[in-house]
């Protein structure tokens, strides 16, 4: 049976920057690597909202990365 041990975790938040020639939302997207394995999606979510905070868009989307080594 394979299990998995916890390598990384990156943040993503989405920034609404404006509207294109169609009307539809743009995006800017900020990455933040290097995030600890053991934060709470509670922790990140208030990350996410103190990085907004101090940005000149809206934040959209809030996304986390995990990866994972597999042993077998």
């Amino acid at each position: 049976m394979a299990s998995q041990i916890p390598v990384s975790s990156t943040l993503r938040i989405d920034f609404e920057t404006g509207l294109n020639e169609k009307g539809a939302l743009v995006f800017k997207r900020r990455a933040f690597s290097n995030i600890k394995v053991e934060a709470t999606a509670e922790q990140l979510f208030s990350a996410a909202g103190s990085i907004a905070s101090v940005q000149n868009h809206p934040m959209g989307e809030v996304t986390r990365v995990d990866t994972y080594s597999l042993i077998g």
